[in-house]
């Protein structure tokens, strides 16, 4: 290790936008327990924090770079080891993401929740296959977390393409614009953060040595009041040339403004047993929100229900599970899985992004149903069934394709025509969610797209839904491949 010339750091908070499944490896509440420290606090390792980050940068950073500042191992690229190639340590050093302050409400109450969340795949009559079930723990609720980055620049840097405060300061815009997920299921709508506060400070050890250093040592990481003469994000971009901020992926994202036409039923299959007489049987899936009233439960559609619903649709339209990457040079044509698929032979990850959507509007209601004995008229004995739905409200319904960070991706005309089919039987009433949908829960109507409301008037003459031509139009947009001057086809932007 060189002379450190230079000593800089970012304090990142950040809210989580969806919950957090992030696992310990152990099973002995479910199937997948969330990740711990001793007082069964939950937090994000800085493994999982380097993970993402380290993700991010590759590809719109310096090869060279990256590996000198991430660190490389040639033994991890599954390639054989060239002589020329060693192992690189990394010059970043992340930090945990733990929850801030006491996460306390006036009551002492903690404003999180655990919870569990359940994953059933159903076959073509909504029936659970044989062996197909698999619970997990969340973390959710308006959860506040704070993480540190650290870099030493040091005097052998000054030969280097990329300086240190350049990646600090990219990494702090990756944090700001980007879509960062952390945990498992992020192609499912969880682990999506929000609301992201940076503040940098740095230390010169050289041209001033005595009043830098002695700030240097004065200086507590983790206190607050160390912070408080620090850089903000908008003044740490100030510093920073055009010509050296990292152009980050385009967000590709469909984004459905929706109004739920009556009840939802999405079942919340590990219901807790009450004293109370009252208490449904089964009742509509929900996450909490903390205001200045309290605890709020809001009823949600994970992003597993949307992906399973629209994904059978499509199935029935066309071969879409499969699209072959385009043939570069002379590397052979690899397949890729649009939704992702996991089998004894094949493990690919889902190129389709589902949010999770939250309810807001309508009201939860509890409903009573009895079987009747048609013979004699009367209840038929033990078939009272209570269950708890929510009805009417509005929501919304992101769909983002591709790697949000640099993995380009191309999408088959076949494919955006059946997407684009899928959601107009969503909007038309034929394509319905969650449980019950045979009496009539669970339908949707589209009433923006990205932004733009509909008229759903026809033109004399028209032949295509007005909702499909417009969806068509915009998916064709985000994801449409096209050609380029020398003949092969990319994802068009």
């Amino acid at each position: 290790m060189g002379k450190i010339i230079k000593k800089h750091y970012l304090k990142i908070t950040f809210q989580l936008d969806s919950p957090l499944c992030i696992g310990s490896g152990r099973n002995d509440i479910t199937d997948q327990d969330i990740l711990r420290d001793t007082r069964g606090i939950p937090y994000i390792p800085g493994s999982a924090v380097v993970g993402v980050l380290r993700e991010a940068c590759q590809g719109i950073m310096d090869e060279k770079a990256w590996k000198y500042y991430f660190g490389y191992s040639p033994t991890n690229t599954g390639n054989k080891v060239k002589s020329e190639d060693g192992i690189i340590e990394s010059r970043i050093i992340f930090y945990d993401a733990t929850l801030v302050g006491d996460n306390k409400d006036k009551d002492g109450n903690p404003k999180y929740r655990i919870s569990q969340r359940d994953g059933v795949a159903l076959n073509e009559y909504k029936s659970a296959k044989k062996q197909a079930k698999f619970d997990w723990e969340i973390l959710e609720g308006d959860c506040k977390f704070q993480t540190f980055i650290e870099i030493s620049e040091e005097q052998s840097d000054i030969n280097e393409k990329v300086k240190a405060d350049e990646v600090l300061t990219n990494i702090a815009k990756i944090w700001k614009e980007a879509d960062i997920r952390f945990g498992s299921k992020t192609t499912r709508g969880y682990g999506k953060i929000c609301d992201v506060e940076i503040i940098r400070r740095s230390f010169e050890l050289v041209k001033n040595p005595d009043n830098g250093i002695e700030d240097w040592l004065e200086f507590n990481l983790f206190d607050d009041e160390s912070w408080e003469v620090g850089d903000s994000y908008e003044d740490m971009l100030k510093t920073l040339n055009e010509d050296k901020k990292w152009t980050l992926k385009d967000n590709n994202r469909l984004s459905l403004k929706l109004r739920l036409e009556g009840g939802l039923s999405i079942r919340r299959y590990s219901t807790e047993c009450s004293d109370e007489e009252s208490s449904p049987d089964q009742e509509q899936l929900t996450t909490i929100k903390f205001d200045k009233n309290g605890l709020e439960e809001v009823a949600v559609i994970p992003g597993t229900t949307w992906a399973g619903a629209i994904g059978h649709r499509m199935e029935e339209l066309i071969d879409c599970s499969k699209v072959k990457k385009f043939e570069r040079g002379k590397d052979d044509i690899q397949t890729y899985y649009y939704f992702g698929t996991v089998n004894s032979k094949v493990k690919e990850k889902s190129l389709i992004y589902f949010s999770e959507s939250k309810l807001t509007g309508g009201q939860f209601k509890k409903m009573s149903r009895n079987a009747i004995d048609r013979f004699l008229g009367s209840t038929a004995e033990g078939a009272l069934f209570t269950e708890k739905i929510y009805i009417g409200g509005e929501t919304t319904l992101d769909i983002s394709f591709g790697d949000p960070y640099n993995t380009a991706v191309v999408y088959s005309d076949d494919f955006i025509n059946a997407l684009a089919a899928s959601l107009t039987d969503l909007h038309e009433g034929y394509l319905a969610v969650g449980g019950a949908t045979s009496v009539g829960r669970g339908i949707f109507s589209i009433l923006e797209i990205n932004g733009v409301k509909l008229n759903e008037g026809k033109l004399e003459g028209e032949t295509n839904s007005v909702i499909f031509d417009k969806l068509y139009e915009t998916l064709k947009a985000l994801i449409g491949k096209k050609e380029t001057e020398d003949g092969t086809q990319t994802g068009q932007k």
